[in-house]
């Protein structure tokens, strides 16, 4: 099935797989249509943008700035459901349609997820697969069918999604936000932040 869902991807058509947060309605990160796709069948604004989902650090460094003293942070939580919105490179590959100033990237932490990311090794639009406004979805039986009609392949299995969206921190300023708390709480990502930033301190000194 996740051969189904790359050659579906590499063919510009939208996808859905489980993630450790929620169920994903993806396409190619680099294709204007299927984008434009997604945000019509979730019948969602444009002024919205959406989050990207890449395989590791690398990845995300090729699209995304990362300052250095955010690198330990985003190290220590990824894998996982935390979103980062970061500032765009400006050899920017994305689509600069929908995608401008700054990103949303996550790196998720779901098995089927990772094996997708690692194969296609290009990044990916990953957002919930819902109607704008309405509950994300955590079970396969519960995908709206307005939006399951125009999947080309999904993967169904319900046993690892939380139904707990990410937490979206924003690193795109010189102090972090969190603009969204999710499956990571605010006190947690604070803590880690501190730790990191005495870590960095100490580096710098020595």
């Amino acid at each position: 099935m996740i051969s189904e869902i790359i050659n579906a991807i590499q063919n510009n058509l939208l996808v859905c797989f489980p993630t450790e947060t929620v169920y994903a309605l993806a396409c190619s990160a680099l294709d204007s249509g299927a984008i434009k796709k997604i945000y019509q069948v979730k019948k969602r604004s444009q002024n919205k943008p959406l989050s990207i989902s890449v395989s590791d650090i690398y990845s995300l460094t090729k699209i995304a700035e990362l300052e250095k003293k955010y690198f330990g942070l985003i190290n220590h939580f990824s894998p996982g459901p935390i979103t980062y919105i970061l500032p765009l490179k400006n050899n920017n590959i994305l689509p600069n349609e929908f995608f401008k100033g700054s990103i949303g990237v996550r790196i998720p932490n779901h098995p089927i997820a990772i094996s997708i990311l690692n194969k296609l090794k290009t990044p990916i639009v990953a957002t919930s697969i819902n109607i704008s406004g309405e509950k994300s979805v955590c079970k396969a039986s519960d995908i709206p069918q307005s939006i399951r009609q125009h999947l080309s392949a999904i993967v169904e299995d319900d046993k690892l999604v939380s139904g707990i969206e990410s937490t979206v921190i924003d690193l795109a300023r010189d102090k972090i936000r969190v603009l969204r708390e999710g499956a990571v709480s605010f006190q947690v990502i604070c803590f880690q932040a501190e730790v990191h930033r005495r870590k960095n301190e100490k580096n710098n000194r020595s």
